[in-house]
Order: structure tokens, then sequence, then C-alpha cells
């Protein structure tokens, strides 16, 4: 009855990542603070700079200013593959076609990140791969036939569901999420809720990028509000309200 699960925690103090000042590519100007154990919300209107900012940490894009702290050291990342070893995920907004390799199966997506910790002399050890594809079929309720499905039969909350899969297979301490339930049903979007709350009980912080509004308001620890490329205010959970996300995600 209740869509957006609540937990019962205290207010984290412990920060992951500290940006400031961060400029790229559709960023003119972001700073945040990230902290362990907490969901943090990044809400604006579409081209406000959000995934292009996430964009930079992973370095998807690179940065042209500003500082990144991550886990009390400056992150220099060249590449996603530098993001990845150390401990930072994204799942991305377009699933299809930046998320999954729908071609592949369930199992090959999952476990394809980790090819390196489950290979000995380049051979994959197939035995390692099938259970780490079992665990997280079972621990996230991926709705497959089996591991061999070919991703692209899958409805959109499963498919999202491997997306995430792939990526706590590697164990990150920070997992960002944009538009994490975008074109799933109700009942797949329950679900991926209470993965991210799992998640942040197990001391990992999540970035979740999200336009639903009530998804925003419903999921977030805090909310880091943008426009056109800059942040323009934070709200703290007792601040949370659509009017003052709004008003913020208006001012350039």
């Amino acid at each position: 009855t209740e869509q957006y699960p609540k937990l019962d925690k205290q207010e984290q103090t412990e920060v992951v990542m500290d940006v400031q000042h961060l400029k790229g590519p559709g960023v003119k100007d972001v700073s945040f603070q990230l902290r362990k154990g907490e969901i943090l919300g990044f809400g604006g209107l579409v081209g406000a700079g959000r995934t292009e900012s996430v964009q930079l940490v992973c370095g998807i894009t690179g940065k042209t200013g500003g500082t990144i702290t991550y886990k009390g050291k400056e992150l220099k990342v060249k590449n996603p593959k530098d993001a990845i070893e150390q401990g930072i995920a994204l799942a991305p907004e377009d699933r299809k076609k930046q998320g999954l390799m729908l071609h592949m199966s369930v199992g090959e997506n999952i476990y394809f990140p980790s090819l390196l910790q489950i290979s000995k002399h380049n051979v994959i050890d197939y035995t390692k791969a099938k259970n780490i594809v079992g665990e997280y079929i079972k621990a996230l309720a991926i709705k497959t036939p089996s591991d061999r499905q070919i991703c692209k039969n899958l409805s959109g909350g499963n498919q999202q569901k491997v997306v995430i899969a792939k990526w706590l297979a590697k164990n990150p301490d920070v997992i960002i999420l944009d538009e994490p339930t975008r074109g799933i049903d109700v009942g797949s979007k329950q679900e991926i809720y209470g993965i991210m709350n799992e998640l942040i009980q197990a001391g990992k912080s999540i970035i979740m990028i999200s336009s639903d509004m009530e998804e925003l308001l419903g999921m977030s620890d805090r909310i880091v509000v943008f426009c056109e490329g800059r942040v323009t205010g934070e709200l703290s959970k007792t601040e949370f309200c659509q009017e003052a996300v709004m008003s913020l995600a208006s001012q350039s």
C-alpha cells in the first residue's frame, strides 16, 4: 500500500565523495557531497546538467575544471574503466543502448564486467560465472526462464534489474542510477526501490537522477537541484516539496 518503502535511519555524516566547482561539457559549475549510506537525488529539468555531471565523475567525458575528492583522495579518472576499478558504477538512462548487450544472454550481461575476476590466463571459469549469475538473479528476483535467456526478450523492469545486477557483481561503493524506473511497470518499480534500500543498508551510496517528482521526493534523503549546468540549491528531507524543487529548477 506504500509506493516508496521507508527506512528508519539516522542522518549520515561520513562524506564519500566531495565534488567542487565541476566544469565540463554541459556543466558550468556543480558542487555536491555524497554521504555513505544515503540516496542523493538529482532534480531538475531535462538538459539541466544532471547526467552530464555524473558522466564527468565516471570519466565518460573529460572535466575542464573543478575537483572530485573520493574517500579522502582526489579522484582521477581518464575513462569509465578507471571509475569502475575505484568502485563507482553507473546504470545509464538508456538501458537498451548503453546499459545492456541486448543480443546476449542474461548471464553474459551479468558476468561481463567481472570477467577479470572470474578468468585465469584469459580463460573464463564458467563455474564462478554461473555462481555469480545465479546469486544475482535470485537476489534481485529477475524473472527469466534461465540465465541463457536473451536480454531483449525480457520485460523493461527485468532488463533494468540485469543492468543493476551486473554492477552489483562488481561490489561498488557508489552506484549512480540515471532514471532507474523509466518505462517500467509499478510492480517492478517497487522491487527496484527495495533493492536501493538494501544497498544503502549495506553501506553503499547512491546518486539517483530522476525526472519523476514523486520518486525524487519519495526515495531521496537529500536533493540537489540543477538548472542550466549549475547547482541552484540543496534540500534536506524536512524541506522536501514539489514547489521548492521546481523553484530551484527554474533559477538560472
